[in-house]
């Protein structure tokens, strides 16, 4: 063993092997570094509250002269639903349902008093993009979540407030109002109380819970069931071309969240895989360079250690120390890469808080578990090819 380390040591290139040290390095903390970035942002691509929401449009009907002489035509008939989600970009539609009953609300206190008609909507609960465990109902709950749009509140902050000299108000605090709402129809009616449950930026327009509208419709409703004359769609990419086309097509309008951010969140996931990619590529070049001057450093030595062979060296013995040269050399860059991954992670964390307060990251787990199985496979590779060059 020390004659085959002492004969490694003399035709042994510092300068190739370094070079695939650092091209390892460098690419193996790519990897892992974009890896673990993804799994740390993706809920901002699919939680509901996310900043970096799922790509939604809402959907409407052109208004004309033909829309206003028959409101029904202002809605999608089940063949025109059928029709979007068979579409190449959406991935789900949701229907907006309308109230088909009276609903008033209002706040009641020693000092102040107002009631006003109301009007609630409701959509499935996959589209609300508020993050709660409230946003339930059941016939015998005397109160009901409701979900507010926050251009209401920014309007009232930044306008009315504003105007009149009177205090702003934070979500927090609207959340613990409780408003008196009546809903009446088909000669009854019932009180509940409404509590706030949060403020959407994707939806304009007053939410309650899809049970509690269909328990309301069919208990108080006066019209009949009409289509739904807007719908929510997800698509799986907002600057798709195709939709515009389609809409254009169909005479549809779109109400919906701000394209920027759609678009935004689409480039970011293309960039996330890029920067994968280009780490993936480096790596495997650092293994070539890798396999190469170790195949050339047995080129090297080949009539030595047949020699060593012939005088009874067991081939175990021969390999042994270009398999632990390999081994060691994956084994120290990853553990330098993974170094590398929890500092630059420490530091780009405390950047993502400043504009997402709730980021709390996934854990490294699953990168230094990656990490592991990049080093065992190249590891492997290169036994598999010294093992194969000296039979």
């Amino acid at each position: 063993m020390n004659l085959v380390w002492k004969l490694l040591k003399q035709n042994i290139s510092k300068g190739q092997f370094a070079g695939f040290f650092i091209a390892n390095l460098i690419g193996l903390t790519i990897v892992l570094l974009g890896l673990q970035f993804y799994l740390d942002i993706s809920p901002l691509f699919s939680e509901k509250d996310s900043i970096m929401k799922r790509d939604y449009l809402v959907l409407t009907k052109q208004v004309g002269i033909y829309n206003t002489l028959n409101p029904k035509a202002s809605g999608f008939s089940p063949e025109e639903i059928e029709n979007i989600k068979k579409t190449s970009f959406a991935t789900q539609v949701g229907a907006f349902t309308a109230s088909k009953y009276k609903v008033f609300g209002g706040i009641s206190t020693r000092q102040l008093g107002f009631n006003t008609e109301m009007f609630f909507e409701s959509v499935p609960d996959d589209f609300i993009d508020v993050k709660t465990d409230n946003w339930k109902f059941s016939p015998e709950d005397t109160s009901i979540p409701i979900i507010l749009p926050k251009n209401y509140l920014d309007l009232y902050n930044f306008g009315f407030a504003e105007a009149r000299s009177m205090p702003k108000l934070s979500q927090s605090v609207i959340s613990m109002v409780k408003f008196d709402i009546t809903i009446s129809g088909k000669w009854q009616h019932r009180e509940f109380k409404g509590r706030i449950a949060g403020f959407s930026n994707r939806i304009n327009t007053i939410l309650v819970p899809e049970s509690f509208m269909k328990w309301a419709n069919e208990n108080y409703g006066e019209q009949e069931a009409s289509n739904p004359s807007r719908l929510m769609v997800e698509v799986n990419n907002a600057a798709d071309p195709d939709i515009a086309t389609f809409l254009k097509q169909n005479n549809y309008d779109v109400e919906g969240e701000n394209s920027a951010i759609s678009k935004m969140s689409y480039f970011l996931k293309i960039m996330v895989g890029i920067v994968i990619a280009i780490g993936v590529i480096i790596c495997a070049l650092a293994f070539f360079v890798l396999t190469l001057s170790i195949y050339l450093l047995l080129e090297k030595n080949m009539d030595k250690l047949r020699n060593l062979r012939l005088i009874g060296y067991s081939k175990g013995v021969v390999i042994r120390p270009y398999e632990l040269l390999a081994t060691g050399l994956n084994l120290i860059v990853l553990i330098l890469a993974s170094a590398a991954v929890i500092l630059i992670r420490a530091k780009y964390s405390d950047i993502i808080r400043m504009v997402w307060s709730e980021f709390e990251g996934s854990g490294g787990i699953i990168t230094l578990i990656a990490g592991a199985c990049i080093f065992f496979l190249l590891s492997m590779l290169n036994i598999l090819i010294i093992r194969r060059k000296l039979k």
